[in-house]
């Protein structure tokens, strides 16, 4: 795992958008583990939608870092991640978006600040 002098040690939660090499985890992890389950920081999120459009990057609870010391080498949303996974040739199963703890299945990429995926 990554660890950063700017914040807490992250969870699983926050490794997807850490990785160089994003395709070949979940390849790998499809085919050792058959289904994988990934959750990450959507950054199509409304607020930080609008937040861009001030011309800064946001801050937010779940993304706390300014953009000069972030730990990602990337930011997702959620409808990137179906964009990726079909690239990979990898069957999304199930998908949803969470947002303060509550499931969003209309427009997660708009309305959930975490996009949440199962896949094969």
């Amino acid at each position: 795992m990554f660890r950063s002098a700017a914040g807490p040690k992250p969870d699983a939660s926050n490794t997807l958008q850490r990785l160089c090499n994003t395709e070949r985890m979940l390849k790998r992890t499809a085919r050792v583990g058959r289904i994988g389950i990934v959750a990450f920081p959507n950054f199509a999120h409304w607020p930080n939608r609008l937040h861009v459009t001030t011309g800064h990057m946001p801050v937010t609870r779940a993304r706390h870092y300014q953009w000069r010391d972030t730990p990602n080498i990337r930011e997702g949303t959620y409808a990137d991640f179906e964009v990726l996974a079909g690239k990979c040739g990898l069957q999304v199963t199930d998908g949803f978006g969470l947002q303060a703890g509550q499931v969003v299945l209309r427009w997660p990429n708009l309305r959930a600040s975490v996009a949440v995926f199962k896949f094969e």
